[in-house]
């Protein structure tokens, strides 16, 4: 049985994506030893330094939604299940960096399907409570695990649907914010597929760095950030880092 992970990476004009990747990559293959497949652009892919052995698929990515006035192409993932060459995959958004093996174990289960409805706030002032803003509970498509099968296809196919007709979704829901959100489409595809019942999910909280928090130093056992005028490090814990300046760093 194949195992592998999935990453999707495409440069926009405010943000270098392909200089995430290269740190996301390294960590994978130190940390988690998994095959990689990268599903990205001709464009982004020429930027890209050499990364070793990995599989590429190249796709045009759907323009997405614009965040504060900028770029965002992160609307394919519900093609992740026909794009995977492997029988069990784990997705992963390339700003979250792997720097233990944890979610390795995770690919060893006999679940169809894990996703995580918990984000962790690193500085502790709870950032993430998303349940207020809708009916539904959210859950984050930053990491994610399936095993190709009926199950798995059945909620991709629903993905893909939820997709195409989010808008009513989004009302139904009561949903806050009006542009599509993988968070929120898998969440609806998963209540869907599983008539409304509970569905698995990973039993952790994503370690996560809110936007404001300013990335200063990036090794290959942590990280370094600032907010407000204090300093914080943390090593030997995965992170998800959402301010894409970690590009520059």
């Amino acid at each position: 049985m194949t195992k592998g992970v999935l990453l999707f990476c495409f440069d926009t004009a405010q943000v270098p994506y392909h200089k995430i990747l290269e740190r996301c990559v390294v960590l994978i293959k130190k940390n988690l030893q998994l095959d990689i497949t990268v599903v990205t652009n001709f464009d982004t892919y020429k930027k890209l330094k050499p990364l070793g052995f990995i599989n590429y698929k190249f796709i045009e990515p759907e323009l997405g939604n614009r965040k504060n006035g900028q770029e965002w192409r992160n609307v394919d993932r519900h093609m992740a299940y026909e794009l995977s060459p492997y029988d069990v995959t784990l997705v992963m958004d390339i700003d979250y960096f792997p720097f233990t093996d944890n979610l390795r174990q995770f690919l060893d289960t006999d679940y169809d399907f894990l996703i995580s409805k918990h984000a962790y706030d690193l500085t502790n002032r709870n950032s993430f409570d998303q349940r207020r803003w809708s009916m539904i509970d959210m859950v984050w498509a930053t990491v994610f695990i399936f095993r190709k099968g009926k199950k798995a296809k059945r909620i991709f196919d629903m993905v893909k649907y939820v997709k195409q007709y989010y808008h009513y979704f989004n009302d139904m829901y009561r949903i806050y914010g009006k542009n599509f959100r993988n968070d929120y489409a898998f969440a609806i595809a998963l209540e869907q597929a599983n008539g409304f019942m509970t569905y698995d999910i990973l039993p952790i909280q994503l370690p996560t760095l809110p936007p404001d928090c300013k990335i200063i130093k990036f090794t290959d056992n942590g990280v370094a950030w600032q907010y407000d005028d204090q300093i914080n490090y943390t090593k030997h814990q995965d992170v998800h880092v959402l301010n894409k300046e970690v590009a520059h760093v």
